[in-house]
C-alpha cells in the first residue's frame, strides 16, 4: 500500500467530507487530503498543500460551465 495512503488513515475519520463518485476530501489543518475509496479502504491519495490548492481553485475558476 502506499505510504500517503497510510498517511491519509491518521487523518480524523469525521473530518471526511463526500465529494462524490467515491472521492473524500479532509482536511489535517494545513493542506487537504483527496482520496479515491472502493468502499472499504482509500485506494489513492493525493496531498494538497496550500499553493496546490490555490492552483486548483484557479484551474476550476477556468472551467467552462455547463
Amino acid at each position: 500500500m502506499d505510504r500517503h495512503v497510510r498517511a491519509v488513515d491518521r487523518v480524523d475519520c469525521s473530518l471526511r467530507e463526500y465529494l462524490g463518485d467515491g472521492v473524500y476530501a479532509a482536511h489535517d489543518g494545513f493542506g487537504i487530503w483527496l482520496t479515491a475509496e472502493n468502499g472499504v479502504a482509500a485506494t489513492d491519495a493525493i496531498y494538497l498543500e496550500p499553493e496546490v490548492l490555490a492552483a486548483l481553485t484557479r484551474f476550476a475558476g477556468k472551467a467552462p460551465r455547463g
